[in-house]
């Protein structure tokens, strides 16, 4: 039975994912790193698209009978949308990091799905921007160090102004909700066994308001994580 219905449920993702605005800025590239300039105007093209993206799924979401709303009551809703169909966005295999993190291959085809997890991030960050004056959309061009183009986040629209520990300098806000789909697209594969924060439901939004809350929490010495676990 679970099986039959994970194929409705994917045939109804998909269905509804057919005509969704493709999510390309001007400067993409898999084999180089992109100046600041480019990255710049990546940003000025996320920031001119923001509001389109977000009627966007709004429509895409009201085939499910779901209204997109930027309130705490909503967040709860998303929180098992995601984990019901959030794994029939993505492909079973294929480039998928090196979809988001280069914009290549592109968001079409058996990648069109990413464009929804893009949107739900953007949805993700205003929330928390929403939620404490003290965050806001900026962009990452990295911390001057050899390798800061390989990081999460980097030449993306990120979060900035979260005191939290990790997230200090930037909060790359793309990757961490993936991380919610690529839980959802684990257990439609029937890979089970691994402890993961992201594999429950409800944890969605906690992490939201995690990211939204003025001050950080305290951290756990590792002993004390060993023993809990």
């Amino acid at each position: 039975m679970r099986f039959i219905a994970n194929m409705i449920d994917h045939r109804k993702v998909r269905r509804a994912l057919f005509d969704y605005p493709i999510y390309s800025p001007p400067f993409h590239d898999s084999e180089a790193v992109l100046s600041d300039a480019k990255i710049r105007a990546n940003f000025d093209y996320f920031l001119a698209q923001k509001q389109s993206r977000l009627k966007a799924l709004a429509d895409y979401l009201r085939s499910f009978s779901i209204e997109l709303t930027l309130s705490d009551r909503f967040l709860p809703t998303l929180d098992s949308w995601i984990f019901r169909y959030g794994g029939h966005l993505l492909p079973s295999d294929g480039e998928v990091i090196s979809a988001i993190h280069d914009y290549e291959p592109a968001w079409t085809g058996p990648y069109h799905g990413i464009n929804i997890v893009h949107d739900i991030s953007i949805f993700a960050g205003d929330l928390v921007v929403s939620k404490n004056a003290d965050i806001r959309w900026n962009v990452y061009h990295g911390d001057g160090t050899r390798r800061d183009h390989e990081e999460m986040g980097f030449g993306q629209p990120c979060l900035v102004g979260i005191p939290h520990f990790g997230y200090e300098s930037h909060c790359p806000i793309f990757y961490e909700v993936f991380r919610w789909f690529a839980a959802a697209r684990h257990r439609l594969a029937g890979r089970i066994g691994l402890k993961m924060d992201v594999d429950r439901r409800g944890s969605f939004a906690e992490h939201l308001n995690f990211l939204a809350a003025p001050e950080p929490p305290p951290v756990v010495p590792l002993s004390q994580r060993v023993i809990d676990d």
